[in-house]
């Protein structure tokens, strides 16, 4: 038996007998995560998963309150002699009790209706947060029932009411036990083909091509354009989007944030010395994500879920706003050093008209630091109550892309306690990271998701906690991605919200196909990229040319829309490098394309390799003609050429020059060579 001891978290762990790992394996430097290096046996799942404190305490707690609860009940039933109180008793025991003890014809009508909301009861609760929905099932049919109450109550209520709370409890306990039991033995089974998996797919992965020698074709800016789109929308117009509640995962603000994410992947790969109306999107889409529309859903989970009229979304709680804009406001001025969002107050979030709350860049990512340092499981809750682990992982992407900017190390501080509440407190045994966890109560949903968890630790752990992400991968690609002899590529073992498009609640395989393409892509593995997108845009989601002249999936949501840009122009790598490096410096020194006519003009490529020239791929988006493009950060009274045109850079470091673009246009500004 051999100690696996982890890098950066704080626990040890014992390796299964069927790896034999007395020999150390080496130390690598991951392709896919540039900037960090962990050695092959980091990426083994620790026994220590799913065997949290916190979570445990809080457990306890919770059953100790049920308990007290119970006891409190049953005395009242059987001390008490007035019928109502009898009721009101035994009606502590759950939701609808009491209509046992009343035992009339309406009662039990209300009994089964009441056992019936609770499944709505505990969707809306984790669904929005909203802690009074349970409250109000549970008080409201005990006072009903009471008002039911007749002279004399039903004595074989007592034991029927126990008896069922004992069977439900054993039940659950035993269910939990089996897939505890069932958990570990998956473990010892992954953990014999971890090391392997994780070295082959290092191995075999295709590298990302050497920067500045991108370009995107014609089609792939078709789907960019409709994004781009998106973006440059009025800040009331959501007609691009998929409206239908603003609480879960079909929420507008999902969308604009993973809009931001695209645009600036894009931004950071293929255009560094390209801003205009790239960068103007994203500021569009940070700007609309702060608007009333978007926002105004804290107030109900706060008032629902906290009871409190502070309805401030950044300063307890709620990464799923605090976490997400951090990220993208990072990311917009990690490629393009626009510090406009670290300004102070600068980013103005609107939940009502008289509910304004101005933060920064910085103060934002105080709060994310402060919310995980100050709570118990280390993760934070995004509706209240509720902890999910995408957001906060998420979140802690915000984190390292802000400590980047801002020069703070918050990253490196929350890093060891982190990686340990990943994976004993949001990890079963066998690895997989949980969705959800009950901050209150400790408890979990079981059966949430599937394959679909292990998207987000695969992609957002890359420049984190890369063994993590590499461990994730190999899991996905070992039992839900399966190769037929005929060559075709097959999804398996697919349960809960693999099954639904999450931007559209709409049933179907279609989004998990989009979903595991971008992480198939961040890890260099352009087979199973390639294959996804072929499926997802010729079975799943046909795409159809928009009236503007973009391409679109049929039936795909916004969100899901938005997502197909990381396969389509992404590498290996990518979002890495796009969190830990960005552009090259000399890129920043270089001339910026800042005025660009949209939709008329699109860009493959702007990219300088010296800090000087500009290498440009055109597209015409509409009719072939001569347009006009506007530079920026030129050195001013320098002579700058584009083609058979030359202009001077006036004292701002400006200048138009034009171009005649027809189809794909490849050209260079170059400074003239002074005599």
């Amino acid at each position: 038996m051999t100690t696996t001891t982890t890098t950066t978290a704080e626990f040890t762990d014992t390796a299964p007998t069927s790896q034999d790992l007395k020999s150390d394996l080496p130390t690598i430097r991951s392709n896919h995560a540039p900037a960090q290096s962990f050695r092959f046996q980091d990426v083994l799942i620790p026994q220590q998963c799913g065997k949290g404190k916190a979570k445990r305490y809080y457990q306890t707690r919770t059953l100790v309150q049920y308990a007290f609860l119970t006891f409190i009940g049953l005395a009242v039933f059987y001390k008490i002699d007035d019928p109502q109180a009898r009721v009101a008793g035994i009606g502590l025991l759950f939701p609808g009790a009491g209509f046992v003890a009343v035992c009339t014809i309406p009662s039990i009508l209300a009994l089964f209706l009441t056992l019936g909301a609770v499944p709505l009861i505990l969707f809306m609760w984790f669904g929005c947060g909203g802690l009074v929905f349970p409250i109000l099932l549970w008080v409201g049919s005990d006072l009903l029932a009471v008002a039911l109450a007749r002279d004399t109550v039903l004595e074989a209520a007592g034991p029927i009411v126990t008896v069922a709370c004992i069977l439900g409890i054993t039940y659950v306990t035993w269910q939990t036990q089996t897939a505890n039991q069932e958990a570990e033995k998956r473990r010892e089974q992954r953990n014999a083909y971890l090391v392997n998996a994780v070295q082959e797919n290092q191995a075999k992965a295709q590298p990302a091509p050497p920067p500045g020698s991108r370009e995107a074709d014609e089609r792939t800016l078709r789907f960019l354009q409709w994004v781009l789109e998106l973006g440059l929308s009025p800040i009331d117009d959501f007609s691009y989007h998929d409206v239908i509640d603003q609480f879960q995962t079909s929420a507008i603000r999902y969308q604009l944030y993973q809009g931001i994410y695209e645009l600036t992947a894009y931004q950071n790969h293929y255009c560094p010395n390209f801003h205009g109306y790239l960068s103007k999107a994203e500021r569009g889409l940070i700007e609309k994500s702060m608007s009333k529309r978007v926002m105004n859903f804290w107030k109900w989970e706060s008032l629902m879920g906290k009871f409190t009229l502070d309805w401030d979304p950044v300063k307890e709680d709620n990464i799923m706003v605090s976490g997400y804009i951090l990220l993208g406001a990072a990311l917009y001025q990690i490629v393009t050093r626009d510090d406009r969002y670290a300004k102070e107050n600068s980013m103005e979030f609107v939940v009502t008209d008289g509910a304004r709350y101005k933060y920064d860049l910085g103060s934002i990512a105080d709060a994310v630091f402060r919310n995980m340092d100050q709570n118990p499981y280390n993760l934070y809750p995004c509706e209240p109550n509720w902890i999910y682990s995408l957001c906060n992982l998420v979140g802690i992407s915000g984190i390292v892309a802000s400590d980047k900017v801002l020069g703070n190390d918050y990253g490196d501080r929350l890093k060891g306690r982190f990686e340990a509440a990943l994976a004993s407190e949001f990890s079963n045994a066998d690895g997989t990271i949980l969705p959800i966890r009950s901050e209150l109560t400790g408890f979990t949903i079981p059966g949430l998701a599937g394959a679909i968890s292990d998207v987000a630790p695969s992609v957002f752990c890359g420049p984190y906690l890369p063994h993590v992400a590499h461990r994730h991968w190999a899991i996905m690609k070992q039992e839900n991605l399966c190769w037929t002899n005929d060559g075709h590529l097959e999804l398996t073992n697919l349960v809960g919200a693999d099954n639904l498009d999450p931007g559209n609640y709409r049933s179907g395989r279609g989004y998990v196909r989009v979903a595991m393409a971008s992480v198939a892509t961040e890890f260099g593995d352009e087979k199973i990229r390639d294959e996804l997108i072929r499926q997802t845009d010729e079975e799943q989601f046909p795409v159809y040319e928009t009236r503007t002249g973009a391409l679109k999936n049929k039936g795909l949501s916004t969100l899901g829309q938005i997502n197909t840009l990381r396969s389509r122009l992404g590498a290996h790598g990518d979002w890495n490098s796009l969190l830990k490096d960005g552009p090259p410096e000399h890129c920043f020194r270089a001339p910026i394309l800042d005025e660009v006519p949209f939709p008329e003009v699109l860009v493959g490529k702007a990219y300088s390799h010296d800090g000087e020239s500009v290498e440009l791929v055109l597209y015409n988006g509409r009719k072939a003609g001569n347009y006009t493009l506007g530079f920026k950060n030129m050195k001013a009274g320098r002579a700058y050429r584009l083609g058979l045109q030359t202009a001077v850079a006036d004292h701002k470091g400006e200048a138009k020059l034009s171009v005649s673009i027809d189809g794909r246009t490849a050209i260079t500004l170059r400074p003239v060579e002074q005599t």
